[in-house]
This record gives structure tokens, sequence and C-alpha cells, in this order.
């Protein structure tokens, strides 16, 4: 790995670790349970754990796929949601190549709680990120099915079919 490279992930870690001390702290009055992480090993240890139920969505394997996107993508945003010592949700996502908007590509929730409204947590968090790059718009890669794109339009998203996305300006 180059010295770049180990610099930039170094930086782009204490800017996610930042954004994401920054959201708690705000969500905090409404979930006082709450914690944002980014992904580590227990996080990946936890989503193993939905693996194979019957609720679960998308059986997308983290552990086996975020080590490269790691790698590949020092300025990803990435963020692991915690409630009562529960893994709630993770996603991740990464800037566009200019910095414009901030993508997210993943982002699941875990198919037993859903005490706590975690896209809208994630979201607080994601634009946070965008504002530290100084990216003007939000994106959501390729919705899953109608159903959630409709969700993520509710949210004041919009969709561009061309592209399968989804996005509204910060």
């Amino acid at each position: 790995m180059l010295a770049t490279h180990i610099d930039a992930e170094m930086r782009y870690e204490h800017i996610r670790e930042m954004v994401l001390a920054a959201t708690q702290k705000y969500l905090k009055s409404d979930h006082p349970n709450l914690i944002l992480t980014t992904i580590n090993q227990s996080v990946l240890r936890a989503v193993d754990s939905w693996s194979g139920h019957p609720e679960r969505q998308v059986n997308w394997n983290w552990a086996g796929s975020y080590p490269d996107l790691k790698f590949r993508y020092p300025k990803r945003f990435e963020c692991a949601v915690w409630n009562k010592g529960q893994l709630n949700a993770l996603s991740f996502g990464r800037p566009t190549y200019n910095c414009g908007s901030l993508r997210l590509d993943f982002i699941e929730a875990s198919p037993e709680d859903r005490e706590i409204a975690v896209f809208d947590i994630i979201i607080v968090a994601m634009r946070t990120y965008a504002d530290m790059l100084g990216a003007k718009e939000l994106r959501i890669m390729n919705p899953i099915n109608g159903r959630v794109k409709e969700y993520y339009e509710y949210h004041g998203f919009v969709y561009v079919r061309d592209g399968d996305y989804l996005f509204r300006r910060v």
C-alpha cells in the first residue's frame, strides 16, 4: 500500500469518526441508546448473524465484500447503527469522482429490530459527511424494488431512471 493511500485512509477515517460522533450527539435527545460506528469486526460479526433470516431481503456478504471496498475507497462513507447494544443497520457509500455527490451504495437494516427509523439516522450522517466533503447532492444507488424507491421518494429523493438512482440536493 502506498504512503499516499495510507495517508488518505487515515485522514478520511478521522473525518468519518468526527461525522459519526457529531451525528450521534445531534440525535442523542431522541435516541439516547444510539451508538454510531464505522464498519469493524464487531459489525461484521453482528451482520453475519442475520444470514438466512426469513425477513432478510438480500443476503449480501458484508464480511466477504467489505475489505475490498474499504481498500478501494478511502473516502468512503460508512455507518453502523447500534441501539441498545444491537446492530440495527449498516451502510456504505462513496463520493462521486469529483466529490459533487455522495452515493449510498448499500444499506441494510436488521431483519429483526425495527424499533428505530435507521434510514433517517443514516441520512443525517450522510448529509454531515457530504458537508465535510463539499458535496451538493446525496444519491441512493439502485433501489432494490419499487416499494423501496417510493420510500426514498417519500423522503424527498427524486428518481433518475437512466442511472437507476435517486438524488436529493444537500
